[in-house]
């Protein structure tokens, strides 16, 4: 929480200096979070060691297992942290140059040399817990290797020097960052605390209904969090440039791109969420209450998924506190009614995931619009029109898939798949048309 304080912001501010061709003022955040990620890796050192030695004293060691070995995983966790944190600034780059696939291949590289180490390890020598935080470290050094590479390549005159350190820089960034984690603990309160509150008060039975009914609308939430991060770099870049009609039209054509995708999951889940949920789970729990669990889950997303790059239009133009404070007031408001909820009616799992719902899609029809209009300084009802266009999509693949559910016996997963190929080649031509105008059909075709 401390580290991403400071770090969150640190994208936005060098990439808006260096397209503002600000190098020195570049030069100084860079420089500035390098070193304070560093003095955090050494703060933080003290307790990781202690941790690591009195860990017998700390947490129950079961008997079979063995001191050293879980010592020896713990150090290369936290080795693993204070890597990531000290190489954190270099990621920067491949942000604000918009050359995102950059920082995935960094991934994908890590991601392989995990994966080459654990097999080594586990196939060739005696298992041991501690081969899981060494791989760990291997991918991260591969990915800083990466990234200062990148970093390199595409920042050729950014240099790292002691005396561009400037404490203002850190405080700007710590006191902006700082509302990212309020957001997080609103977040939480929304969303994260479901599963617990139906384990408390309901039974341990509904956190499992919950938890299991939460699964598709969380892949179609992690999608939406991808393609929208892939337009954040341009819409900073267009801010840094003072190119307001550049980032509207961003804007725009992510609002698009982005119902384009996801108002088709979004519909499959509306229409075959019954039959998915009864070939999944067979008797071991009810269909039809999976399927309305859904449905309330995945609810605030009909309105929030057309206009999910707002949310970086605050961070852009540094108005994130009113938005973490409208999160986390969502966030109160929505424990507090759920257990009123439950106290005094028999919704049980409905109240818990529906009222978050509710508040979620008031908060995204009257707060996030609105409030993104005034900090672009643009008409009220700017962002309402792809809202509409958001629910429009989702209506007309509702109407287009209905038929292949009601006069298709669906009783396997081939058939499943079978119709949801056919039916998705028909919502993305609906989508096509409909949704796309001829700026983002050409930037789908390429």
């Amino acid at each position: 929480i401390i580290v991403s304080a400071l770090n969150t912001m640190a994208s936005r501010f060098i990439t808006i200096r260096i397209h503002r061709n600000e190098q020195q003022e570049a030069e100084e955040y860079f420089s500035s979070v390098f070193f304070a990620n560093v003095l955090m890796a050494v703060v933080f050192m003290f307790p990781a060691l202690f941790v690591v030695m009195y860990i017998g004293r700390i947490f129950q060691i079961p008997e079979a297992a063995s001191l050293m070995d879980i010592q020896m995983l713990f150090f290369f966790i936290f080795l693993n942290f204070l890597i990531s944190i000290i190489t954190s600034v270099f990621s920067v780059a491949s942000y604000s140059k918009d050359r995102l696939e950059l920082s995935s291949i960094s991934t994908i590289l890590g991601e392989l040399i995990r994966l080459t180490v654990l097999s080594v390890c586990y196939l060739c020598f005696k298992p041991y817990l501690f081969y899981v935080g060494c791989a760990s470290v291997c991918s991260t050094v591969i990915q800083a290797v990466a990234n200062l590479t990148f970093t390199r390549r595409l920042l050729p005159d950014m240099k790292i020097r002691i005396r561009d350190f400037r404490w203002s820089k850190i405080w700007e960034l710590v006191s902006l960052g700082a509302w990212n984690s309020v957001t997080r603990l609103g977040q939480l309160l929304l969303d994260g605390l479901n599963t617990s509150i139906a384990n408390i008060m309901v039974s341990s039975a509904a956190m499992t209904t919950i938890s299991i009914s939460t699964q598709i609308p969380e892949v179609i939430s992690n999608l939406m969090g991808t393609i929208a991060g892939v337009f954040n770099p341009q819409m900073t870049i267009a801010y840094a440039k003072e190119d307001k009609e550049q980032l509207l039209e961003i804007i725009a054509s992510a609002d698009r791109i982005m119902i384009f995708i996801i108002s088709i999951p979004i519909a499959f889940l509306t229409v075959f969420g019954k039959t998915f949920f009864g070939l999944w789970v067979g008797k071991t729990q009810d269909p039809k209450e999976l399927y309305i669990l859904a449905l309330l889950n995945v609810g605030t997303l009909f309105v929030s998924a057309s206009i999910q790059v707002l949310y970086h239009v605050f961070l852009i133009t540094k108005k994130v506190k009113v938005n973490s404070m409208v999160i986390v007031g969502s966030g109160v408001l929505t424990v507090a009614t759920v257990f009123v909820l439950l106290e005094t009616t028999d919704l049980g799992m409905y109240a818990i995931v529906g009222v978050s719902m509710v508040y979620g899609i008031l908060r995204n029809l009257i707060f996030t619009p609105l409030y993104a209009a005034h900090c672009l300084k643009v008409k009220w009802y700017t962002f309402y029109g792809d809202i509409l266009m958001g629910l429009v999509s989702i209506g007309l693949i509702c109407l287009v898939v209905l038929p292949f559910e009601l006069f298709i016996n669906i009783d396997g997963w081939l058939k499943l798949f079978g119709v949801g190929i056919v039916a998705g080649i028909l919502a993305l031509l609906v989508n096509f048309f409909v949704v796309l105008r001829k700026g983002e059909r050409q930037m789908v075709l390429e």
